[in-house]
């Protein structure tokens, strides 16, 4: 990541060459087409050598902060239920049946139980004895892929579950 305000992007002309920019302006004001929703942003790129030109297509990569010595999760840490847990949650399922009946998202049980799904607590799952345990945690930024954890018992190197497998017999 860089500065806060930074920006890179390239240009189709030029694939194999990153521009520095800053950004200036983000409007407020959104656009959607094909179902994606865009803030128009402006950026100022040093040109000298005028090797861009009014019209060409860029990609942007803009920070919006900056993090240094944290833990982070993949996301499908803070997604991943078992199917059978020991934990104390409404999702808990101890029969075959319950196992085949569909289960509400994650997301739409944290709102019901009334905590934040941004930046409020959830929970990521490690293997203890052998049995999935789940460690309460707080957490911070996100780039898409990885998330900050901010808070509780997680610590750097511990494993997290993503994902189980069972095996063919």
């Amino acid at each position: 990541m860089f500065h806060p305000d930074g920006a890179t992007f390239t240009v189709d002309a030029y694939p194999n060459r990153k521009y520095q920019a800053k950004v200036i302006r983000v409007n407020y004001s959104s656009q959607t087409k094909n179902n994606v929703i865009s803030y128009k942003t402006i950026l100022k790129v040093n040109n000298a050598d005028l090797s861009l030109r009014p019209g060409m297509t860029a990609t942007a990569e803009i920070t919006v902060a900056n993090r240094k010595n944290v833990v982070l999760v993949p996301n499908a840490a803070l997604r991943f239920t078992p199917a059978e847990s020991t934990d104390s949650s409404p999702q808990q399922c101890t029969s075959t049946v319950s196992r085949l009946m569909p289960r509400p998202p994650r997301e739409a049980s944290r709102r019901a139980n009334g905590k934040s799904t941004n930046g409020g607590e959830q929970k990521v799952w490690i293997l203890q004895g052998g049995q999935p345990l789940s460690i309460p945690v707080a957490v911070g930024n996100t780039d898409g892929r990885l998330t900050e954890i901010t808070d509780g018992a997680l610590k750097p190197g511990m494993q997290v579950i993503v994902d189980t497998a069972e095996s063919q017999k």
